[in-house]
């Protein structure tokens, strides 16, 4: 899936994609941004992601960000 980063807060170390085709944005943690080995995002970033989703907690999330 591809998206825009929408926001993001380094100080929380989270934020969210819009994805292109449209539908609830998706979270993205600063453990997945660090674990793609990006140095940081930025509003407007592009970026590929697959959303993977925590069944207890009921919340999808971005992981294996690559920018684009």
């Amino acid at each position: 899936m591809i998206g825009v980063v929408k926001s993001w807060d380094e100080r929380r170390g989270m934020g969210q994609l819009a994805p292109d085709r449209g539908g609830a944005d998706i979270a993205v943690f600063a453990s997945e941004v660090e674990r793609a080995g990006l140095s940081r995002l930025a509003v407007g970033d592009r970026l590929s992601f697959t959303v993977q989703t925590d069944r207890a907690l009921r919340r999808s999330y971005a992981v294996r960000l690559e920018r684009v």
